[in-house]
């Protein structure tokens, strides 16, 4: 299994509950500062002690990328990394288009040159809902009018997602997460 944000709250803990089911894990994440990157070095060092394999690096880096998919049997992807927050959107919106967009990109075309093609689940957000009234949310609610470039990114990840899974017949599974909170 390749978990994407592996240093983050949700790719850390399912690395280290697949590691107790006897799983495989490969897990990447770039470490960028956004989040107290104490926190990611203790969720590594967690991970790392569970038996993980834990990569620093970048999901655009195609060499990498292709490398991770190349070297191991890779059957599930699990793609948590992203750059989040809707704020930092804002200021940074080109950070969101090359992490949320261009790395999945790079991820999923590596992955369908595979002689079979992982399984994929990725992360999506509940930012995609916009200013939707109607609650609970419901995954058949329109999402066609973001209301910050994360949500745009996020909702252009699960186009993407869609259209791998059209083009090349890849088995996708996009999670729209609410707030996620953790240490």
């Amino acid at each position: 299994v390749l978990i994407t944000g592996v240093a983050g709250f949700i790719g850390a803990h399912v690395a280290i509950r697949l590691r107790e089911l006897g799983h495989d894990v490969i897990g990447i994440d770039n470490m960028n500062n956004y989040y107290d990157v104490r926190l990611k070095l203790a969720r590594k060092s967690l991970v790392e002690r569970a038996g993980a394999n834990f990569i620093t690096g970048d999901l655009c880096d195609v060499d990498l990328v292709r490398k991770l998919l190349n070297t191991s049997v890779i059957t599930h992807v699990l793609h948590f990394a992203a750059q989040a927050g809707v704020r930092y959107s804002r200021q940074n919106p080109l950070a969101y288009g090359q992490a949320n967009v261009m790395c999945t990109i790079n991820l999923l075309e590596e992955a369908r040159k595979l002689k079979k093609p992982p399984v994929v689940l990725y992360a999506s957000s509940s930012s995609v809902y916009g200013k939707a009234k109607h609650i609970p949310f419901s995954e058949s609610q329109p999402t066609h009018k973001p209301i910050s470039l994360y949500a745009a990114t996020k909702k252009a990840t699960e186009h993407i997602a869609h259209a791998y899974h059209s083009l090349y017949h890849m088995r996708m599974t996009g999670l729209r997460f609410f707030t996620v909170y953790g240490p």
